[in-house]
């Protein structure tokens, strides 16, 4: 990525995919928003976007420059930083997703100019609530957490209006997380009960299924005549009778 490179999905151009459930169609879209952030905000560096489950954090920054474009060397530093935004985040709506995304671009502005704004506990100080508050978001605190909470009133969304746009049609044509569904997991059927005098069907026993035995695993404690000790089987002990390669003693049970 390159703060230089517009793109638009507003434009009539811009082809929108029909994948249903993909994410791809979230993940270009929050890219695109992105690079507008970079356009409005000089100093916002260049970062790697990245959709995943997270149902502790609506997004996060890493403070080191994890990614760089897959053409480079191995042996080169990582240029972008990586901003998540979790996949429980876009069901919130595209007004919330762009208010975690400008949160996210606030963090990385700080630590491309080198500036911490949290502490080793996350904790969101005042640097981060002055560069989080010149993007449009009305800070709040969140006990021990700080200055983290961060949301777009009506002035905000207004003038944000093109990146929440450029994300909801995004989230219009993506995945989301849902409720987990198991309807394609086979059902057991129930044994058939063998039949009894009388005509009458034996009781069939429906419960958990004890694991077959695998032998007795208590290892036997032996020794040598240097002291060194070893945990073996009595038939491992009887059958092979291991010799210490120190003292050329056999090991004996304790």
């Amino acid at each position: 990525m390159t703060s230089t490179e517009t793109l638009n999905l507003n434009t009539e151009t811009a082809p929108i995919l029909e994948l249903g459930a993909d994410l791809s169609p979230a993940v270009r879209a929050i890219e695109v928003a992105y690079r507008q952030i970079q356009k409005r905000y000089p100093g916002t560096p260049d970062a790697t976007i990245v959709v995943k489950r997270d149902q502790h954090a609506w997004g996060h920054t890493t403070v080191a420059k994890t990614w760089a474009p897959s053409k480079l060397e191995a042996d080169k530093d990582a240029s972008h930083f990586e901003i998540m935004i979790s996949g429980e985040n876009l069901r919130r709506g595209a007004q919330f997703v762009a208010a975690t995304l400008l949160h996210e671009s606030s963090h990385a502005a700080n630590l491309a100019a080198g500036t911490l704004d949290t502490d080793s506990n996350g904790r969101h100080n005042k640097a981060f609530k002055a560069e989080a508050e010149n993007r449009g978001l009305v800070v709040t605190q969140v006990g021990w957490h700080g200055w983290t909470g961060t949301e777009l009133d009506e002035s905000g969304r207004n003038l944000h209006k093109q990146l929440i746009a450029t994300i909801e049609r995004g989230l219009a044509k993506a995945a989301a997380p849902a409720r987990a569904n198991l309807s394609h997991l086979p059902i057991p059927k129930p044994a058939e009960a063998p039949a009894v005098e009388g005509g009458e069907a034996a009781p069939v026993k429906v419960g958990p299924v004890a694991p077959p035995r695998r032998g007795n695993r208590n290892l036997l404690s032996a020794s040598c005549g240097c002291g060194m000790k070893i945990r073996v089987s009595q038939g491992v002990l009887d059958k092979c009778r291991p010799t210490c390669q120190e003292c050329e003693q056999e090991f004996v049970a304790a």
